[in-house]
């Protein structure tokens, strides 16, 4: 069944890449009819393959890409009886699934190290620079033919209504209409903390989202109109035109810039922090260019996202028998180096509020961008504390990429590459506070004789006043206590390496340090991501078919300037969010001896992530992760999650299934049975049309919730989806994330494993580079013992737990290629 995946027409057109999507709506889509079936493009993975600034399409560039050389293989054969390569477990994780037979058949590499024998990786059958062999036609809409006139008019009125607006902001800050201090609005707002840059940049595109709905009312355009129609329709010429992005310079160098910018030398902003995500489908908005989906195909209204997460989502022991909880944490670790979307903020930055005592606020105290969740009267849970109304505020809106008029899109505030953000900042005003500007080093504040990360004062306190929350490259760091213990072993990381780069380097100076250690810690984020993680999340054959397995050895050669590797809008908004069912309610820490010393009740430890200051805390949490079983991908949530996220000491929080729900009708994502058709998946004409990728019961939950099968919403839909084989993921969702890693890859020009290029590593780093695994980073910044060599797999059978000081098992990196390296600032 999941191969089916493999014939994905996610297609983003050029005119995407010029800012407009627009699809026929009459078009089949599906790569079935472009030959996929039979020999033609049998692919799950989104090109985008733009057009260049003058309309024309981009190539692939020249790139020269240095010979390899061959390793030495050791050669055996495999529990198959077929013949195959002996290595290290950890550097056979491709094939995690199979480590039971793996088990079966033992090899010796060396005196002191023994392997497995590993089947060698097959060769993708898939290129993926590639992958659509027919793009859509742009639709035309009749539209009237504006003149820069009525434009301007448009814009007038929507500056007009937003100065009204921000009055009306002054009016709620003074009389204290705000999330009040300690509240479960108040900590889910402190997730979504923003600069005032990003707050100026959602002022100009709130500016062009005005005028558009202005425009479709004015000229009572349809919702197709408005949606496809006047995006033909630029901004340059109006007098919003300097809300337009400037084009930047693109300075020669080997490292990357802190907000993105310049990766791709063509298009200079694709990937960027504060820069639009990119879109699959095009958006469905009510009004075709803002009003969130509220209606059902029928004409009703849909269903409360609250109701549907009481009725659907059931709390519910299930555990994988083979995976750690670490498989969630990287996964929330990894999204918050790629994806951040500010919420709306009030003035001076205030956190905004929508309910008043459990209710709805009157229209005189609610916020143009409240967008509260109705709670039914029949809540089983919340109508105990009488509450009916749930707080949502609106996303921020972000300049459309062509800087024209049309839908409303959101915005990354984030760089959307796998470049270590979160440990060092999306800009260079967040990078420099992280600093101790010595040897190259971040700043630490040292604890019981270890290094943790410095404190953030003007965020958070311990109850005595003594502690504080931490300060890291992403300001979610505090979220959860086993998050900022991620954050803690990478700040580590980095001054480890920081450190033995001064010793081979004497000559170096802070800055040349600082930049070595960052591009390093990088590349190991983006090895470990690949090499260890994904091929759980996708599985062995996805990886193996889409050429995303790290090779062996020599360069990669598959960079593609024209594929934008920019976030997708449904990846960050819903299908990158199926990490929310493997989470725990409690949090467990081990001591050396394998018994419980801690169990932290999730809702009771949000931003309060104090236990790292006790003596072993660090270390213990760090044992939990590598020995907690994760809970399985499914539609089972913790009550921690549905009727208790942020509580602190409240009895009642908020409800993870029911904000990602809404926040899916916010930015517009179409219904889960477009993402089917666009998957290859056939149209559900009928809720029993599901039956090909989701169980009876759950379809009949989603029949007595929804009134047609087109309602669905897509991260209900996704994660109702049974896992397909060899994946975590649902076909839906493997798409979708599929895809995404995709593009992260081909379309990041500083991809480790790229060669040719100035940012490249030598062959001989490279080598070191991927003996990196999660669990030597794990050894190496803590004070644990022992470890198993794939710190995502249960310790059992070949991955048995073994000795940190000693690198036979866990493979240690050597940085002795770094000597002399050519300096480059």
């Amino acid at each position: 069944m999941w191969l089916r995946v493999l014939s994905v027409a996610l297609v983003l057109s050029g005119a995407l890449v010029a800012g407009q999507i627009v699809f026929p709506e009459n078009e089949d889509l599906s790569l079935a009819a472009a030959g996929g079936a039979a020999g033609g493009n049998p692919t799950g993975v989104i090109n985008s393959q733009g057009p260049s600034v003058d309309g024309r399409l981009q190539g692939t560039a020249n790139i020269f890409f240095p010979k390899s050389e061959e390793q030495q293989q050791i050669l055996c054969i495999t529990y198959k009886n077929e013949p195959g390569n002996c290595r290290l477990l950890a550097q056979c994780t491709t094939f995690f699934a199979e480590i039971a037979e793996l088990s079966r058949s033992p090899c010796t590499i060396n005196g002191e190290q023994q392997g497995v024998c590993c089947p060698p990786t097959k060769q993708a059958t898939t290129d993926i620079g590639v992958l659509i062999s027919k793009q859509p036609t742009p639709t035309n809409e009749p539209v009237p033919n504006l003149e820069v006139q009525q434009l301007n008019h448009a814009c007038e009125m929507g500056i007009s209504q937003i100065t009204a607006k921000e009055a009306f902001e002054d009016e709620l800050l003074k009389n204290n209409i705000v999330a009040e201090k300690g509240s479960p609005v108040a900590l889910h707002a402190q997730l979504f903390q923003t600069t005032d840059k990003i707050v100026k940049k959602s002022k100009e595109a709130e500016m062009n989202v005005a005028a558009s709905v202005n425009l479709v009312k004015q000229f009572n355009l349809t919702k197709s109109q408005g949606g496809f129609g006047l995006p033909r329709f630029g901004v340059q010429n109006t007098i919003i035109a300097n809300t337009c992005p400037q084009e930047p310079l693109c300075p020669d160098t080997k490292y990357r810039a802190f907000d993105g910018t310049c990766n791709n030398r063509r298009n200079k902003e694709w990937g960027k922090a504060g820069t639009a995500f990119q879109r699959i489908l095009p958006p469905d908005y009510h009004d075709g260019v803002n009003m969130p989906r509220q209606f059902s195909v029928t004409g009703s209204l849909l269903p409360s996202p609250r109701s549907i997460s009481s009725r659907v989502i059931v709390d519910r022991d299930a555990r994988y028998d083979n995976f750690t909880i670490l498989i969630m944490q990287w996964g929330q670790f990894l999204d918050h180096d790629i994806t951040h979307t500010p919420i709306t903020k009030g003035k001076d930055k205030s956190d905004i509020t929508c309910c008043k005592r459990g209710q709805r606020r009157e229209p005189r105290e609610l916020h143009p961008d409240c967008m509260p969740i109705e709670i039914p009267d029949t809540d089983t849970f919340f109508s105990q504390f009488g509450q009916r109304c749930m707080e949502f505020v609106r996303s921020m809106p972000a300049v459309r990429p062509k800087c024209n008029f049309g839908p409303r899109e959101q915005m990354n505030q984030i760089t959307s590459f796998i470049d270590a953000s979160n440990v060092y900042g999306s800009t260079e005003e967040e990078a420099k506070p992280l600093r101790s500007f010595v040897d190259g080093k971040l700043k630490v504040k040292t604890q019981n004789g270890n290094d943790l990360l410095p404190p953030h004062r003007e965020e958070c306190t311990d109850a005595s006043r003594q502690f504080h929350c931490f300060k890291a490259g992403d300001s979610r760091v505090n979220e959860q206590p086993e998050l900022a213990v991620m954050h803690t072993v990478w700040m580590r990381q980095h001054n480890r390496i920081a450190e033995g780069l001064k010793k081979l380097n004497s000559g170096w100076d802070d800055e040349v340090l600082y930049q070595e250690a960052r591009r390093i810690v990088a590349a190991q984020m983006q090895h470990i991501t690949y090499n260890e993680y994904l091929p759980i999340v996708l599985g062995r054959e996805f990886m193996e078919v889409f050429g995303l397995v790290p090779k062996e050895s020599g360069y990669a050669s598959n960079y593609r300037e024209n594929i934008d590797p920019s976030i997708n809008n449904a990846f960050a908004t819903a299908a990158f969010r199926y990490g929310h069912t493997l989470i725990h309610g409690t949090m467990e820490g081990y001591s050396k001896f394998g018994t419980i010393d801690r169990n932290l009740r999730l809702s009771e430890h949000q931003f309060s992530p104090f236990v790292l200051y006790q003596r072993d805390g660090v270390d213990s949490l760090l044992r939990g992760l590598s020995i907690q079983a994760s809970q399985k991908f499914d539609h089972f949530f913790s009550e921690e999650l549905t009727n208790r996220l942020f509580a602190g000491r409240s009895p009642f929080g908020m409800d993870l299934v029911a904000l990602n729900i809404q926040r899916g009708r916010d930015h517009g994502i179409p219904a889960y049975n477009q993402w089917r058709k666009i998957c290859n998946l056939p149209l559900a004409r009928d809720f029993n049309d599901l039956s090909d990728v989701m169980d009876p019961s759950v379809i009949n939950q989603l029949r007595s919730l929804y009134l047609h099968v087109d309602d669905i919403d897509l991260f209900i839909g996704g994660i109702a989806e049974k896992p397909s084989a060899g994946s975590l993921l649902g076909h839906t969702f493997l798409c979708i994330v599929g895809d995404q890693f995709a593009r992260l890859r081909l379309g990041d020009r500083f991809y480790y494993e790229n060669g040719g290029l100035e940012s490249s590593f030598s062959e001989l780093q490279l080598q070191e580079i991927r003996k990196t695994t999660l669990s030597r980073i794990m050894c190496d910044n803590s004070n644990l013992d022992m470890m198993q060599p794939l710190a995502f797999v249960d310790a059992h059978l070949a991955n048995k737990r073994a000795v940190c000081k000693f690198g036979t098992l866990i493979p240690e990196m050597s940085l002795e290629p770094w000597r002399n390296e050519p300096v480059w600032v």
